[in-house]
């Protein structure tokens, strides 16, 4: 038997209400928001040429396809223009080479190393895959002259590498929002020592507020978040380009499985964070670094430290070999398997091997009790293009 039709308002009201639930987040049949473009080019020319005369905050769509290395020049003074795959993930790029000022590079596969040259200011690498190169990433591989307000954010880095999925050597906070180089959200994997010092990151040399923050590293074998060489440059004429780190914030970020294999035979284990000093300020807040593999640590080494803040981490291991003191040390709140080298533990941190984790085959390292740690899964995160 026919239903009878239903009044019209009620009609519309069902209609709205079936596309809403069509097009909900997670639904199998929803369809992306379809991406902007101000202009759309076909070719790497017209990609270059296109960028370096938009005018503020426009964007560039490069067409599907697979395409040769990529020189960007940013000269926009105003909000950044945007390079982006017309369709995520849909067109590959064999390395992207970027300079100048005020360039976001989106939603592309990258198959050879993305370079930001020394001088670069406010240049942004969003949501890309990439998963060849030297490096993954080498942001102002310079001894002197540092790039400003770069931001490394949703990537999904896939090793192995010739050395390091990120570099960094020399980045400055220009703006003055407390955000020197940003590195957020980004996924870490294949990352495996070959001899040649291989990092998921390594940042030497000097520089101010470098933010780390909700990175999902795992299955790999490098130094995690690895800071170091700060008075390597010290003397010889060399003032300004040394001297302590100003500013290191380390926050809810995941860290698992570092003992991959290694690709040369000869290497040992590797410090998922390991932290040199001088440094003026190390914040390590709301991290789960838990590395039972190898007895890997949390490690600060070498200081003076000028402050240190840990709390409401999950920590496998906290070990130091610093025996020159921490002043101003603040720590609460943690939850520590082993703890080595550093101040007490304070009364508000505990001590345990087995903290309760929801789902560790899953990677849900998120406690089922307790506010220390990650607050977030991998699998509510989406990396690379989008």
């Amino acid at each position: 038997m026919a239903l009878p039709p239903l009044p019209g308002r009620l009609a519309v009201a069902v209609v709205v209400l079936v596309a809403v639930c069509l097009a909900a987040p997670g639904s199998s049949i929803a369809k992306p928001a379809p991406t902007h473009c101000d202009v759309t080019v076909g070719s790497l020319d017209a990609a270059r040429s296109r960028v370096e005369s938009a005018g503020p905050g426009k964007v560039v769509c490069l067409k599907d396809g697979s395409y040769g290395k990529l020189s960007l020049g940013g000269r926009g003074k105003g909000a950044p223009v945007t390079l982006r795959a017309a369709n995520a993930g849909k067109a590959t790029i064999d390395g992207v080479d970027i300079s100048g000022s005020g360039v976001t590079l989106e939603s592309f596969q990258i198959s050879d190393e993305v370079e930001v040259e020394d001088g670069a200011s406010r240049i942004s690498i969003v949501h890309n895959h990439i998963y060849g190169g030297y490096f993954g990433i080498d942001a102002c591989d310079s001894d002197s002259t540092p790039c400003s307000d770069v931001a490394i954010v949703g990537n999904k880095l896939t090793g192995p590498y010739g050395e390091d999925a990120i570099r960094a050597n020399r980045y400055h906070d220009a703006n003055g929002d407390g955000v020197g180089l940003l590195i957020e959200g980004n996924e870490i994997t294949g990352v495996d020592e070959n001899g040649n010092h291989s990092d998921c990151l390594q940042t030497v040399w000097t520089g101010d507020h470098l933010v780390f923050r909700k990175n999902y590293l795992h299955d790999n074998h490098c130094q995690g978040f690895f800071v170091k060489d700060q008075d390597d440059l010290c003397g010889g004429g060399n003032s300004g380009v040394c001297g302590p780190v100003e500013g290191i914030r380390l926050e809810d970020n995941l860290f698992l499985r570092n003992d991959a294999a290694c690709a040369n035979t000869d290497c040992g284990p590797s410090l998922t964070v390991h932290i040199f000093g001088p440094t003026t300020g190390i914040k390590i807040r709301q991290n789960t670094i838990w590395t039972p593999e190898d007895d890997l640590p949390m490690a600060l080494r070498e200081g003076p430290f000028g402050g240190v803040t840990i709390e409401r981490n999950v920590i496998y291991r906290g070990w130091t070999d610093w025996d020159g003191g921490f002043p101003n040390w603040k720590e609460r709140e943690d939850v520590v398997c082993k703890w080595e080298g550093y101040p007490r533990l304070s009364k508000s941190s505990k001590r345990s091997c087995n903290p309760g984790f929801r789902n560790p085959k899953t990677d849900d390292y998120r406690l089922k009790k307790g506010k220390a740690g990650i607050d977030w899964s991998p699998t509510e995160v989406r990396y690379g293009p989008r």
